[in-house]
């Protein structure tokens, strides 16, 4: 069981994305780049109040190529971004809040063609639902709700 937010946590997340093929065989061809960029804040114990975590995903006809942490965007050609504080996304990752009732509402703020992710509704649900339900993750400093 993978510690959240480690190297060994996005590896297990790349890992279930892959074992799927109702994802690989439903994802449109072509590639995109995704970031998701956590703001600390001063309820998630995972990041300070004044740091940033950035873990970006590249998916290729519907295989994941990566899922990982980065410190520099340079050179992703990022066609999302999806940014919220740690604690909503902490929430997300423990399945404690929906991660599309935060977009709708602006816990999560997103950016990118929107046309294009509202007609991959249901793979993008799919996806999600491996980030908040069906990885084991072990949380060291506490699991939400705080």
């Amino acid at each position: 069981m993978p510690a959240i937010y480690t190297t060994e946590w996005y590896e297990a997340l790349q890992k279930l994305i892959n074992s799927k093929e109702e994802i690989s065989s439903r994802a449109p061809k072509g590639a995109w780049v995704a970031i998701v960029e956590m703001h600390g804040d001063d309820v998630s114990p995972y990041l300070g109040s004044d740091e940033v975590r950035k873990f970006a995903i590249r998916i290729e006809d519907g295989v994941c190529v990566w899922y990982k942490e980065v410190d520099d965007e340079e050179g992703l050609d990022l066609d999302y971004r999806f940014v919220g504080s740690a604690g909503v996304f902490d929430e997300v990752a423990a399945n404690a809040v929906d991660p599309i009732d935060a977009g709708l509402d602006g816990r999560i703020k997103i950016r990118g063609d929107m046309r294009f992710l509202l007609r991959q509704a249901e793979l993008v649900k799919e996806v999600l639902d491996i980030y908040t339900a069906e990885l084991d993750t072990d949380w060291p400093k506490g699991k939400p709700p705080y």
